[in-house]
């Protein structure tokens, strides 16, 4: 049987995210035990620390029986009270050029309403950056179009974080299958000093699916470069 493993090389670059939650068994890609860098950010603060993963059994509401415990929620001893005020953990991360220590966040002095098209100001550096909507004049009936989610940096320069289908319903704009993509973190998280996100890149009401970009993987033309995406399905 051929092995599923990955060569030494694509191991040492691989980067991973596994958000903490209630997940179908399927779903998650950390393992009971590891060693994940979790990310804790404020308003002001961020760090990455590194913490033991735990990935327990639980009950899926949607597909279990009583008694059957095929879900798994994966969380740490770093993970406060979730109604509690202060730094919560967005994600777990682990692979090369991450490591443990502060994190410097962006300011996001602009940011879209629930519901909204996406739409954010950020400052990170001394420099301005904008996240927005972009979508063509719609056509047909229902009017539809192909948008871009965009990130705008110094100069204009322009890259595109996601498309995704788009329609319009009187005067409101419903991006996929009425999906909310929206930024989950913004800041320096490979500490070349430079803008990193993490944005839910989904195109349905019912999935999740956060993107990692790191400027440090950025190629030509680009400000940075998605690396990892974790997709999740809803109750």
């Amino acid at each position: 049987m051929p092995s599923l493993s990955l060569p030494p090389l694509l191991l040492a670059a691989a980067i991973a995210l596994q958000p903490p939650g209630q997940f179908h068994g399927d779903e998650p890609v950390a393992r009971d035990g590891e060693t994940w860098l979790a990310l804790r950010a404020s308003t002001d603060a961020a760090s990455l620390t590194s913490t033991r993963l735990r990935v327990r059994a639980v009950e899926d509401p949607i597909l279990d029986e009583p008694g059957q415990t095929s879900g798994r929620r994966v969380s740490s001893a770093l993970e406060p009270d979730p109604d509690a005020e202060g730094a919560q953990v967005l994600a777990y991360l682990r692979g090369n050029g991450l490591a443990a220590g502060k994190v410097t966040p962006a300011r996001i002095p602009e940011r879209s309403q629930d519901g909204a098209l996406p739409s954010y100001r950020l400052e990170f550096a001394g420099r301005d950056y904008r996240i927005r909507t972009q979508c063509p004049p719609m056509r047909g009936d229902p009017p539809v179009a192909r948008c871009a989610v965009v990130l705008v940096g110094a100069g204009g320069v322009e890259q595109a974080l996601m498309r995704v289908d788009a329609r319009r319903e009187v005067d409101i704009v419903l991006l996929g299958d009425d999906a909310t993509p929206q930024l989950l973190f913004a800041g320096d998280l490979d500490r070349d000093g430079k803008l990193d996100l993490i944005f839910d890149t989904t195109d349905h009401y019912n999935v999740s699916r956060p993107t990692l970009f790191l400027s440090s993987r950025a190629r030509d033309g680009e400000l940075l470069h998605a690396v990892s995406t974790y997709e999740s399905v809803g109750c």
